[in-house]
Order: C-alpha cells, then sequence, then structure tokens
C-alpha cells in the first residue's frame, strides 16, 4: 500500500512538472542550453579523463601492488584521495568497482561512501570563486570539507582488508581502455541527466512560487547545487553567501544523493551509510569553516 501512495505521488508530480514544462517551453529550451554548457566546459573535460585514468589504474592492480610491497590497507585510501581530486560522485563510483572486484567488504564500502563525498577543488576555485571573489574564502571552504571528510575517515576506519598477494594483469589494454571509457561515459550522462532534471524542477518551481531570497536561494540548493551556489548571488552578504555555498556542497543537493543511489543501486551498499555521512560531514565542515574565520 505504502508504495502504490508514493508510485502516485510520483506520478502525479511527473504529470504536473511535464505540463508545466510544455508552458513555459522557452524557460526550459534556454535553462537545458545554459546548464549545457555548464557541464560540458567545468564538469565533463576534467571527470573524465580522472573517471578513464582512475578505472584504469584499479584494473591494472595499482591498489593490490600497493598492499603487496607495502603491505598496507590502501583501499580506503586510494577512494579518499582519487575522489578528492575528481569531485562527487565519484566516491560512490569507486567504491562500487572496488567492492565489485572483491578488493573491499560490504562493510568497509558502507564506511567509504560516508567519508568521499568531495566537490572537484577546480569547481570550488573556478564557479565558486567567480560568485564569492574571495580566494580565502574559498581555500577555507575547501579546507573545511577536506579536513571533515578526514575526520570521519579517521573515527570509521578501523576494519583492515585481506592483502592481495597476487593479481592478474589484463592482457588487452585496448579491451580495458574501451571499457574504462565506456563506464565513464556512462557515469558522466547519468550525472547529467539527473542534475539537468532537478535543475529544471528548480527552475519551473521558482518561477510560480512566490519566494524570499533565502526561501529562493535554500530552495535551488536542495534541489540542484549548481543552480544553488549561483543563486547566492542574489544576496550581498558575502559570508553569508559562503555559508550557503558551503551547506549545498557539503551536504549535496537532491541530484547528488540521487547520483549516488542510483551508482550503488545493483549492490548491497546502503544509501543511509552515505546520507549520515552527509549529515556528519556538513555539521563538521561548518564547525571547521568558522574555526578557519
Amino acid at each position: 500500500m505504502k508504495k502504490t501512495y508514493k508510485s502516485i505521488l510520483i506520478l502525479v508530480t511527473l504529470i504536473t512538472l511535464l505540463i508545466l514544462y510544455l508552458f513555459n517551453s522557452n524557460t526550459i529550451v534556454n535553462a537545458i542550453i545554459d546548464y549545457s554548457i555548464l557541464f560540458l566546459t567545468k564538469l565533463f573535460p576534467v571527470s573524465l579523463l580522472f573517471f578513464i585514468f582512475s578505472s584504469l589504474l584499479i584494473e591494472y592492480g595499482l591498489i593490490q601492488l600497493i598492499q603487496k610491497y607495502l603491505k598496507v590497507n590502501t583501499s580506503s585510501l586510494y577512494v579518499l584521495l582519487i575522489s578528492a581530486i575528481s569531485g562527487f560522485p565519484s566516491g560512490a563510483k569507486y567504491t562500487k568497482e572496488l567492492l565489485l572486484k572483491g578488493l573491499i567488504s560490504l562493510d568497509e564500502a558502507n564506511k567509504i561512501i560516508m567519508f568521499s563525498h568531495f566537490p572537484n577543488p577546480l569547481f570550488i576555485l573556478g564557479s565558486v570563486y567567480m560568485v564569492l571573489n574571495d580566494k580565502s574564502l574559498c581555500f577555507k571552504m575547501l579546507l573545511a570539507i577536506i579536513f571533515s571528510n578526514l575526520i570521519i575517515y579517521l573515527f570509521s576506519h578501523k576494519s583492515k582488508n585481506k592483502i592481495i598477494n597476487d593479481y592478474k594483469i589484463p592482457s588487452n589494454f585496448s579491451s580495458v581502455l574501451s571499457k574504462a571509457v565506456s563506464n565513464s561515459f556512462n557515469t558522466l550522462l547519468l550525472i547529467y541527466g539527473t542534475s539537468l532534471f532537478f535543475y529544471l524542477v528548480a527552475t519551473i518551481i521558482t518561477k510560480y512560487m512566490v519566494l524570499g531570497t533565502n526561501g529562493f536561494i535554500l530552495l535551488n540548493g536542495f534541489f540542484d547545487l549548481t543552480k544553488g551556489v549561483f543563486s547566492t548571488t542574489l544576496t550581498n552578504n558575502i559570508t553569508l553567501r559562503a555559508f550557503y555555498i558551503l551547506l549545498f556542497i557539503a551536504f549535496g543537493g537532491l541530484s547528488i544523493h540521487m547520483q549516488v543511489k542510483s551508482i550503488i543501486a545493483d549492490t548491497e551498499i546502503k544509501y543511509r551509510y552515505f546520507l549520515f555521512g552527509r549529515i556528519l560531514g556538513t555539521m563538521l565542515a561548518f564547525g571547521i569553516f568558522l574555526l578557519l574565520l
């Protein structure tokens, strides 16, 4: 019965949105063009390279190699570092890949998605800097998010994976590369489609709802992180802008959460661990950010 009501609610919402889209075709087209340009120029070029190279490194046994010669557990640390460079939702992507290859346990995977939520540094130092026009605030924000995830990592990282002493290096590089490229494009297509959907939802809702400045900013940030970040320009208070942006990035908009749920959908990784990590990580990030101000 609960699922039936949920399905009906989703259907009514989608039909309502479809009708509103039809009556606002010019607005929707312009929004699609704006977001597509933003995606293709800011996110796609950087993320594609990181996704491909990280997949190749995993396939060619970088983690097993380090474990074999240094006798240390590197899986969690690898995801932590590579996701900090490539940005969300790469943490979920890499965690899923390691779990499917048997390099980490399910318990370890559930812990990793708690602390592998990072914005791409270029997004902070590029797009966010355009909004704040203050490099100091951007660096402090980035440090707050990094340290909040590190704290969760240190307190949750107790279990140790088995040391893998043997691994098989793939013999056909072209096949491995083709698979890495295909998986990377599929992930980026998922990111693009999900973000665009919620970007359009926020556009339609804010068009018909009469909201104050703060309500408008929060609603945009709730649905889509990017739209939320750029909507903060409506307030002249730079510190308040920074707080809003930190909230949107540390917790992630609804589009980010849907992307993570979609990536881990065909595994036993539990979304609730990611959600708990974002709640805890957001509180920690704000605490650290206030100390750095």
